[in-house]
């Protein structure tokens, strides 16, 4: 299995036992970047990290979580996230993503997501 293979396993893997912040201190660089579908960027995993935690932590209550088996191409992959969740102040969402990860020496350097 190469590489870029592991890394997106493991990702899908972590992510649906909900073990995004392990996800990210295990196979993220410490110089990675976020992008959200509005065009915010978020530069360096303890950015990444808090930003994570606190999504975290304003969610009431978990109503489901799938993640697709990761689609690999290169030094890239990508995951489809489909997670329905009560969050703090705004209530029941529903989002269906697509989440599109760059591994460069054998981390995580960029996380763009879509939806």
């Amino acid at each position: 299995m190469t590489v870029v293979k592991r890394i997106a396993y493991t990702l899908a893997q972590l992510c649906r036992e909900w073990k995004f912040p392990e996800a990210q201190a295990t196979l993220f660089h410490e110089d990675a970047v976020n992008v959200e579908p509005d065009g915010r960027i978020t530069t360096g995993l303890p950015a990444i990290m808090a930003k994570e935690q606190l999504f975290l932590d304003n969610i009431l209550e978990r109503h489901l979580l799938e993640i697709s088996e990761p689609i690999v191409a290169d030094d890239y992959f990508a995951l489809q996230l489909l997670m329905d969740v009560t969050i703090v102040n705004i209530g029941r969402r529903t989002r269906n993503e697509l989440c599109v990860y760059h591994v460069k020496d054998g981390k995580i350097i960029r996380e763009q997501f879509f939806y």
